[in-house]
């Protein structure tokens, strides 16, 4: 069984409290998720790397812009359920850690309440690594999820399609 400091333990919640806020703003249309990554942050699953911050805001302002263009009334109804969270802090370096987690996200076409969902959109194992900054503050510099269960939404299989010619 692992062991943490004081340290580690208030560094752990913060870490845990940020995935948590970061989930809440992809559910909520994902307009500032660029703030929770460092500047040199990335990210990366199946054939999408995106690098930097501004990258990274990028790709979900195209998302959204997808959302608009493919689902009904423009609109996604999402939620993004991270549980088994796991904290692990590099041993040579206290400002840096990694979160492992599972993703498993529910999502449907339109404005809540979607209705008539039969399972998850998708499930994948969550890696993110983390820095503290110099100002006290972690940062995301890598969200790694990689899917092991895709279920049958249909938007989800398009955007992976759409990412995959990049």
């Amino acid at each position: 069984m692992r062991k943490f400091t004081p340290e580690q333990m208030l560094a752990a919640f913060e870490l845990q409290q940020m995935l948590y806020d970061f989930a809440y703003e992809l559910d909520h249309g994902a307009k500032d998720v660029g703030r929770f990554y460092a500047e040199d942050g990335a990210f990366r699953t199946g054939g999408i790397s995106v690098e930097g911050r501004a990258g990274i805001q990028g790709f979900y302002d195209k998302r959204n812009e997808n959302v608009k263009k493919y689902q009904k009334d423009g609109e996604r109804t999402g939620r993004h359920i991270f549980t088994n969270v796991r904290v692990v802090f590099d041993a040579a370096d206290a400002d840096r850690a990694t979160i492992h987690f599972t993703n498993t996200n529910f999502a449907g076409e339109g404005p809540a309440p979607v209705q008539g969902l039969g399972s998850p959109s998708a499930i994948a194992d969550g890696v993110m690594e983390c820095r503290r900054e110099p100002d006290g503050h972690w940062l995301f510099t890598l969200f790694a999820p990689k899917q092991a269960l895709i279920g049958e939404d249909d938007f989800m299989k398009l955007m992976l399609a759409l990412n995959a010619k990049k």
